[in-house]
């Protein structure tokens, strides 16, 4: 009697024990199907292969994609030599060609901008034109697994610790609306763990250009305002400075899009 009750009670703990076992999240489970990250980016060899590659990775698709290109703010990038985190709102496919070409080179050559891993960097994946091997060295991107919480942000820190500039959509995925989609907190988390400043990017035009769903390109006037740099103090709380970055930028948002509206209409009249 007494052997099966020990025997009851194991199993039951056997059970239990199963139940609290952790579920593999999403970026764990997947996390062998994804290539990358490639770090001999960051060397100097690669950045004279994707300096010399810039013609057929970015300039002629720029030329393509846009009749025009306006910038302002671009003194607020005058006196960021070292690491940082740069922000920008996400329309379009098209939004890191807009990026690359308003930079400077040297800015290019040390600035590398999130991807999402489940759709840049599978392994094997015939679909894929852009292989991750072209992703990491022609066009500077790192792959970020979307869901993956603090580990997915792990090599955007070391390429800060290298001295290197990171690039961020912080809505993570394609804007549908016209609204300016909440931002997520890995920017914010990035630049106080690291303490570096973070640079609010505004991109705009690029949904008339190439919106989500589209694959085509029509040809036209695009936008960008870089904002000046936010160095948030130490113990900042993570929430606040999100929620900051995003007032900031949703604040050109709606200036941006009532002037695009006053402009329909005067057209329309």
């Amino acid at each position: 009697m007494t052997t099966v009750i020990r025997e009851s009670e194991f199993r039951l703990k056997a059970e239990l024990k199963a139940k609290r076992k952790k579920v593999p999240t999403l970026y764990e489970a997947d996390e062998a199907q994804y290539a990358g990250p490639h770090k001999w980016q960051v060397h100097r060899w690669a950045k004279i292969v994707r300096k010399l590659w810039h013609e057929k990775a970015y300039a002629r698709w720029t030329r393509d994609a846009f009749d025009s290109i306006e910038v302002r703010g671009l003194e607020h990038l005058a006196n960021l030599d070292g690491p940082c985190v740069i922000v920008g709102n996400h329309q379009s496919h098209l939004d890191t060609l807009l990026v690359d070409a308003i930079l400077p080179q040297e800015w290019r050559s040390n600035l590398f901008f999130g991807a999402a891993q489940d759709r840049w960097f599978v392994k094997g994946k015939k679909k894929l034109v852009l292989k991750p091997w072209y992703q990491s060295l022609a066009l500077g991107n790192f792959p970020i697994m979307r869901g993956g919480g603090k580990k997915a942000l792990a090599y955007a820190s070391w390429l800060l610790t290298r001295g290197q500039k990171v690039f961020l959509f912080p809505e993570g995925t394609r804007a549908t609306g016209s609204d300016l989609g909440q931002f997520k907190h890995g920017a914010t988390l990035l630049a106080l763990e690291n303490e570096v400043p973070v640079v609010p990017v505004y991109l705009g035009g690029l949904k008339k250009i190439r919106p989500k769903g589209q694959r085509g390109v029509a040809k036209g006037h695009a936008y960008v305002e870089i904002l000046p740099p936010l160095d948030f103090p130490s113990g900042t709380e993570v929430n606040a400075a999100t929620q900051e970055l995003w007032q900031r930028l949703n604040k050109v948002h709606l200036r941006c899009s009532a002037n695009a509206e006053a402009e329909t209409q005067n057209q329309a009249a």
